[in-house]
């Protein structure tokens, strides 16, 4: 499901900020339940990785939702009601996806955890998914193996290999007594994810303008004659625009000559021509 850019003139993040708030106060998603991932929102919603961000910012601002590091975004309990943190079985590992999107009727759900893969891969997927995603910027900590090992509920040997791995692929570094660090992408990395970012929204508008085509119901024909039609009424306005424009000029220029033989002048008038006056003599003292 992609967001009617074109047809709505608020910026996409608040249109995307609107279907997730709706969800959550339709009971579509229900206090505790973790949102989807940024990218599983990214490519349902067809905006790119920022757009995404700022509308859990949004939401984060409201109060209705908070993230918790290593996890994701949950939808904020009510008054008296324990967070995810805070009961075990709402910590899942996996990924969520959004089950549909038509219309918000089929609901949310949390992906299958029956995930084969060693726990140390599955950790690194989901470091590797922040700091894609931008959670986890150039040069930002990541969390100790400590703080992984109680995040992830996994072993301290099962983060370390996680971390392992994410170094081997040139992600992250290590400094002596300091932590763990997000490592700055290349000139040629950047330039890919810029690349690819680019290809992702260059894709989304063009399913918008698939979509608004659609919506207008009108051959390529008759918009090409409603344009010329729209081009020609917009040339005869300019035309009468400035002959109605030279029109009031010189009108206004009779109607000066008359207040000069008559001296019928307002107040306000007097008072600006005698202002103009003192003007000139003090510039030309100035000059001389």
């Amino acid at each position: 499901m992609t967001l009617p850019l074109d047809q709505d003139p608020r910026p996409p993040y608040v249109q995307a900020a609107d279907v997730l708030r709706a969800a959550i106060r339709d009971g579509e998603l229900r206090p505790g339940e973790r949102l989807p991932s940024a990218r599983e929102l990214q490519r349902r919603f067809g905006i790119a990785s920022s757009t995404v961000q700022n509308a859990l910012r949004l939401l984060k601002e409201e109060g209705l939702i908070y993230s918790v590091l290593g996890r994701g975004s949950y939808v904020r309990a009510h008054d008296g009601e324990p967070e995810p943190e805070e009961e075990e079985a709402a910590a899942s590992e996996s990924d969520p996806a959004y089950v549909g999107l038509g219309d918000l009727r089929r609901g949310w759900q949390v992906a299958p955890t029956d995930d084969p893969r060693p726990p140390y891969v599955q950790t690194a997927d989901a470091l590797r998914k922040q700091i894609q995603d931008g959670r986890l910027a150039p040069g930002a900590k990541l969390p100790s193996a400590r703080e992984l090992q109680e995040q992830f509920g996994i072993a301290n040997s099962t983060a370390q290999n996680a971390l392992r791995l994410l170094k081997d692929e040139g992600l992250i570094y290590s400094v002596q007594g300091r932590g763990v660090f997000v490592r700055q992408l290349s000139p040629h990395d950047q330039f890919l994810k810029r690349y690819h970012e680019m290809l992702d929204k260059s894709a989304a508008q063009r399913r918008a303008d698939e979509e608004a085509v659609r919506l207008s119901g009108k051959t390529d024909n008759e918009v090409a004659v409603e344009l010329e039609a729209a081009e020609e009424r917009f040339t005869k306005a300019s035309v009468e625009f400035e002959a109605a424009t030279a029109h009031r000029d010189a009108m206004r220029a009779v109607m000066e000559q008359r207040k000069r033989l008559s001296g019928d002048y307002t107040p306000e008038e007097k008072a600006a021509k005698a202002q103009l006056l003192r003007d000139r003599l003090t510039e030309g003292r100035r000059r001389r």
